[in-house]
């Protein structure tokens, strides 16, 4: 065996130095090793990027329905359990007109401030 076969895997001193911080050696080591995109590149990645960020909100989202929509079952059959056995038929009645009327205000007063949003906006 020839002792001149082995390499010296010591570190050369290169151009660059390990005496900068880890994002100043890396931005580094990636503009002078990496090719940088086109414009149709970049264009493709973010729209990849957005497409991937996309579904794994959907994903989250969905995950995260299922687990509250069973919770929110229990509570409304305690809800409804609890009005059948505390109120009469009348005030059963009554319950549901009150709720009715509010969802009924809520829903004209949404429906006046996005027509007051569409006037102002063509006005």
């Amino acid at each position: 065996m020839e002792r001149g076969s082995n390499k010296d895997f010591r570190r050369e001193e290169g151009e660059w130095q390990n005496d900068g911080s880890f994002p100043a050696v890396f931005h580094e080591f990636v503009s002078k090793n990496v090719s940088m995109p086109s414009d149709l590149g970049q264009l493709i990645a973010y729209v990849l990027l957005l497409v991937v960020s996309w579904y794994t909100l959907l994903f989250a989202f969905r995950f995260l329905i299922s687990l509250v929509k069973p919770v929110l079952v229990v509570l409304v059959a305690f809800f409804i359990f609890q009005c059948l056995r505390s109120y009469q038929l009348g005030g059963i009645i009554d319950l549901v007109f009150t709720i009715l009327g509010q969802v009924a205000n809520l829903v004209t007063t949404i429906l006046a401030k996005v027509m007051e949003l569409i006037v102002r906006a063509l006005g």
